[in-house]
């Protein structure tokens, strides 16, 4: 295959971003390929496989998910739980002694596991090109393929790209004066070491938000924080609740009349939650159930409809959906029991820089008054920005300017047809450009976790080797169609 260009490289796939995502493709193209396949792999941070979710180094940060559903494949649920059991000195060396299916693993051993998993394929039906570069551009070529320009590094001619972009750092709290974000003391990356070590520091600090970051955040700062009290504010006040083991409750949808409305939906789910309870069944048995046709629902219902969820509901919904180890619970409730962790409901007002602190002005919902908090830091943990037109990285800016991409109607993520092909500022399909994940949360909205992840790398791969081959086939016929012709002549 020609690379049209002296400083460019030609590959049949090229995947932007290796976090779960993006890894599971490449690790699903080389296991299912029929032929040779040349993959390249291209992530900015120079961490393959583990992404953001799964680079953490602390080891108390824990699955959200019991290790027996956690496994990369969807036809496999129990693999990673079986790789697992079969790597016991890994897990002994993050502290733990033993593994059951049930058991939340700390998170760190599942970057391990995904790592395993793309060394296994390197060079199995194909090529594996694993680039630590940036990709700042992808543009369409007249033949069709597509080059990818990487930061200090040559670009690459690809018949097929692939945006595993993942989750983009927390957006700014909308407050009318947003001088407070350019300073330091205002931190928003709370994945980082840096912000850990500063949180660390004596003196109170201030946790945007009450989700699964948050509580991410609770455990790297309880063994570090020896003085100051930690405080949380969130609007509605509520923490991821925590998981159970349960009986399955059987399921009570109908997949030809789901649903219409939010508000159908609401009550449904209130009903069956209220018989289930004198049967013996948790609550979260019954969420659970949902599940399968969670995708469905959201893609019946009209714009209008999926606003007034978002507006109504999305808060409730997601910390019964979403829910934490219960060990991470028991370690917030300690610390707050100690008068180390003081948790807020409440709207926000404004954000401003004093002599060494930053002052905090806020409605406290419970106490129905406004308060003030003074803070030595304000670390946003509020979820990632899925607004794209917020974003300043390079990749999506170039991509917004060529109109190749654009956001979602709500502005959940981008506009995209099924499967996850990419939809221009036309409304056209770009053939050959997909993605996966986060940015399909406006049409599917259940997109972030494994068991969906899983199931649409596997099928994204399958459907790229589709047409890989179809395109080969369709060029052999066609050499072989000239070869008859001048031969005859």
């Amino acid at each position: 295959m020609a690379s049209g260009s002296p400083d460019a490289s030609a590959v049949d796939v090229a995947i932007i971003g290796a976090g779960f995502c993006g890894s599971m493709v490449a690790v699903n193209l080389l296991r299912k390929a029929k032929e040779h396949v040349d993959v390249a792999l291209i992530e900015r941070s120079g961490s393959f496989a583990r992404g953001l979710a799964y680079g953490t180094t602390d080891r108390s940060h824990l699955l959200n998910v019991p290790a027996a559903k956690m496994g990369a494949f969807p036809d496999d649920h129990e693999h990673f739980y079986r790789w697992a059991c079969e790597n016991p000195e890994e897990l002994k060396r993050q502290g733990v002694n033993a593994v059951e299916p049930h058991s939340f693993l700390p998170r760190v051993v599942y970057g391990k596991y995904l790592v395993s998993l793309l060394d296994q394929v390197s060079g199995a039906r194909g090529s594996l090109r694993r680039i630590a570069g940036e990709a700042i551009d992808v543009a369409p070529q007249a033949n069709g393929r597509f080059r990818v320009k990487l930061r200090n590094a040559p670009s690459l001619i690809a018949q097929h790209v692939v945006l595993a972009l993942g989750n983009f750092p927390p957006g700014d709290p909308k407050l009318r004066d947003q001088r407070f974000h350019r300073v330091d003391r205002y931190l928003e990356n709370p994945w980082s070491e840096e912000t850990r070590m500063k949180l660390a520091e004596p003196g109170d600090v201030l946790i945007l938000g009450s989700g699964l970051t948050g509580l991410d955040l609770l455990l790297s700062l309880a063994p570090l924080k020896s003085q100051g009290t930690v405080h949380v504010l969130s609007r509605r006040g509520l923490f991821p609740r925590p998981h159970r083991v349960v009986k399955p409750f059987p399921p009570f949808l109908d997949p030809e009349s789901l649903p219409r409305t939010a508000r159908q939906a609401c009550r449904l789910v209130r009903v069956q939650v209220e018989q289930a309870g004198p049967r013996g069944i948790d609550w979260r048995a019954v969420i659970d159930s949902i599940r399968p046709y969670s995708q469905q629902i959201w893609k019946q219902w009209s714009t209008e409809e999926r606003r007034r969820f978002l507006r109504h509901l999305k808060a409730f919904w997601e910390p019964h959906r979403h829910r934490a180890a219960p060990e991470v619970l028991e370690l917030k409730s300690q610390l707050e029991k100690a008068g180390r962790l003081h948790c807020h409901k409440g709207r926000i007002f404004s954000i401003s820089p004093e002599k060494d602190v930053l002052s905090v002005e806020f409605r406290d919902s419970n106490a129905h008054k406004d308060r003030v908090l003074r803070v030595n830091y304000v670390v946003n943990c509020t979820g990632p920005e899925c607004n794209y037109h917020k974003l300043t990285d390079p990749l999506v800016v170039q991509l917004f300017s060529r109109g190749i991409i654009v956001p979602d109607p709500l502005f959940l993520g981008l506009d995209v047809g099924l499967g996850g092909t990419i939809l221009n500022l036309q409304g056209e399909r770009v053939t050959h450009l997909h993605t996966l994940g986060s940015p399909q949360k406006g049409i599917l909205f259940e997109t972030t976790a494994v068991p969906e992840l899983r199931g649409q790398a596997a099928e994204l791969a399958g459907r790229i080797l589709y047409q890989l081959e179809h395109r080969r086939n369709s060029h052999a016929l066609d050499q072989s169609e000239h070869t008859a012709v001048a031969f005859q002549i």
